[in-house]
């Protein structure tokens, strides 16, 4: 047992916590004062785990709504405010130090009263008084699967503050649902367990999006990327300036034990320091480490029509969820990763605008930015940036973590104009690639398979057609990032698109080729596909040329040489 009545202590402001790698490649720990302080040298947050990054830097953003509020700045004061600070390319680390000294007090990882991100003296019911710490570390499997783990179970009887505290802000972000032990003072007990109420988010926040970041060349302007003073499409809500709208270390008291059923965010800082979880870090006697967690579920709020205050993902218009909810109309869901899937190939929920605007906030906010001059002052011109994604993903009713997802896409500045032409045409050319590997490419490789004589259908013939998508996909990822972020203004879209798809073309042929050639399928072979009649190899072939020609077009002059190489 330990005695952590007492202990106070590791403040978050002053102590060195966030891994940083810098421009020149080194990496150090720092403390949240020095992040700011040295972000223009910074080139990201780095983590134990890729998914901390995201989480930790929304921590940032929030502390500079609360540290440059201005309850009576209008627009105009607002993209003053923000200009003046990209165009010096630092912070002003006056409003920072004053909010610092404020509530200086508010930052201790380790407090009898006012644990940031805790609540003091959370116990569990009954005689189990914590867990171990391995159940807050993501990265760690089950006891009966750690065969499997890198790490040695020795190495997890205790973590240090400074890896603790990183895992606190992750672990409001993405923490698996099911079942709960109860802690004294929850009301949701149910046979002695606790459960997400129904409808309502059962991860922490972050697992029921899709999140994404606007990156920049360096943490400064990632962070000021991000920083959504206002939004063109959403009056209702102010984003910046509202008093209303605080962290849960400003408010006079910790959250209590209970789980608390939240209907809205109060605005986007809110949204960003979300408290999923009631949680409690427990150290050792010393305070210098910590050996155990206690952890239930915290505020819960249902992940649709929250789009005021998030602004860190793309949304869709669900009408299956307007009939389970019994709603008027469809309700905004959050647009999730998938994580066998390359980001460039969801580039139009990103980007892209329909009857409705649903882009991600931080995508409008650059875009508005961008119309309003504000990135083409001074020396700090953007011409390019980059889509970082991430999030975590579910397995067993999301009481499991299953994978995690991290990646980043380049794109011309010019693609968060909503009336940029290019952005039709690289959908285009995503959603025709899509048709020609999932459709024409699938069943090529299951007409060849027919053709063999394999009469399995649902088993070798779609196991083989899966593997020949899935590289088909790895080995077009290159073109298709070189080609987004070569996609810049001077182009004319109409012949870039018609390059690229010929591009695509090629490729799928080779890929094509390269099957057969690997495959066991003789050129003599003649079987009965059934509906399709007799299939040979030459007959598949065809068909595939043909499917090709009529998705993606057929190839300019310049390309005859390949296909006939093909």
């Amino acid at each position: 047992m330990t005695d952590d009545s007492h202990v106070r202590g590791f403040n978050l402001l002053d102590e060195p916590w966030m891994p940083c790698v810098f421009v020149d490649g080194s990496v150090r720990e720092l403390s949240i004062r020095d992040v700011f302080r040295d972000a223009p040298r910074i080139r990201s947050i780095s983590g134990d785990l890729p998914q901390q990054t995201v989480p930790l830097e929304r921590l940032l953003l929030a502390i500079l709504y609360c540290a440059y509020c201005d309850p009576e700045a209008d627009r105009r004061r607002m993209r003053d405010l923000w200009s003046g600070l990209w165009g010096n390319g630092t912070f002003d680390m006056g409003p920072l130090q004053d909010y610092f000294g404020e509530f200086h007090d508010r930052f201790y990882l380790l407090d009898p009263e006012r644990p940031f991100y805790q609540v003091p003296d959370l116990t569990y019911n009954g005689k189990k008084a914590y867990d171990p710490i391995s159940e807050m570390i993501a990265d760690v499997p089950k006891p009966d699967k750690f065969l499997f783990s890198m790490r040695s179970p020795d190495s997890l009887e205790s973590i240090g503050l400074a890896q603790a505290a990183r895992w606190l802000v992750f672990l409001q972000a993405y923490d698996t649902a099911g079942i709960k032990t109860p802690v004294a003072g929850n009301t949701h007990v149910n046979k002695g367990k606790v459960y997400a109420p129904k409808g309502m988010a059962g991860t922490g926040w972050m697992g029921v999006l899709g999140p994404v970041m606007v990156e920049g060349d360096n943490l400064f302007h990632t962070l000021m990327l991000n920083w959504c003073l206002y939004d063109t499409n959403n009056n209702m809500v102010k984003m910046f300036g509202n008093e209303d709208d605080v962290p849960p270390w400003e408010f006079d008291e910790s959250s209590g034990p209970d789980i608390t059923v939240r209907t809205s965010f109060t605005g986007p800082v809110d949204a960003l320091t979300f408290q999923s979880r009631r949680l409690r870090l427990v150290p050792n006697k010393a305070g210098s480490r910590i050996v155990g967690i206690v952890n239930c579920y915290g505020d819960v709020i249902a992940p649709y029509n929250t789009d005021e205050c998030e602004k860190m993902t793309a949304w869709r218009l669900s009408v299956p969820q307007q009939k389970k909810l019994g709603l008027s109309s469809p309700p905004l869901m959050p647009v999730t990763h998938d994580a066998g899937k390359a980001l460039w190939r969801g580039l139009a929920s990103m980007v892209a605008v329909g009857k409705a605007d649903l882009r991600p906030g931080v995508v409008r906010w650059v875009e508005e930015l961008q119309r309003e001059g504000c990135l083409d002052e001074g020396v700090h011109l953007l011409s390019v940036f980059s889509i970082h994604a991430q999030g975590m993903t579910y397995g067993t009713q999301s009481s499991v973590y299953e994978t995690g997802i991290d990646d980043v896409l380049q794109l011309p500045l010019a693609f968060s104009r909503k009336d940029y032409a290019a952005i039709g045409a690289a959908v285009h050319v995503i959603g025709k690639t899509r048709e020609a590997v999932d459709v024409m490419l699938a069943n090529y490789v299951h007409n060849l398979r027919s053709a063999a004589g394999d009469r399995m259908a649902g088993g070798r013939s779609q196991a083989a057609s899966e593997r020949v998508r899935e590289d088909a996909y790895a080995r077009l990822d290159g073109l298709f990032r070189d080609r987004l972020v070569g996609f810049t203004p001077d182009k004319d879209y109409e012949i870039y698109r018609d390059e690229w798809l010929d591009d695509v073309h090629r490729m799928l042929l080779v890929i094509g080729s390269d099957y057969l050639s690997d495959s066991s399928v003789s050129a003599f072979d003649e079987h009965d596909a059934g509906r399709m009649g007799m299939m040979t190899a030459a007959r598949a072939r065809l068909l595939f040329l043909g499917g090709l020609n009529k998705t993606l077009g057929r190839l300019s002059a310049d390309a005859a040489v390949d296909k006939k190489g093909a």
